[in-house]
């Protein structure tokens, strides 16, 4: 495979991110940009996860990735989150 030839402008961003990544990340760092990856086995206290299907249009969809996204979170985290405090008002 031949070798990819970046712009001037690109090399210099690649070299800036391979010797930030060379210099090492902190522990806040890392926790700061980690997001949960796959279904949680529970969900709360002691209750096993269930999966409950739900009909979005596309304009809910897309404000809600946006509102995940700004939390660095998961559409499922958003769900629960909002979930929580309408069960809270009843």
């Amino acid at each position: 495979m031949p070798d990819a030839t970046f712009s001037p402008e690109i090399e210099q961003m690649l070299d800036a991110a391979v010797a930030e990544a060379e210099r090492g990340y902190g522990q806040e760092f890392l926790e700061a940009n980690t997001r949960q990856v796959g279904r949680p086995l529970t969900v709360g206290v002691t209750a096993a996860a269930a999966t409950v299907p739900v009909r979005l249009d596309a304009d809910r969809i897309a404000a809600l990735d946006a509102l995940a996204e700004r939390g660095n979170e998961t559409r499922s985290d958003v769900i629960r989150r909002a979930i929580d405090r309408e069960l809270a008002l009843a």
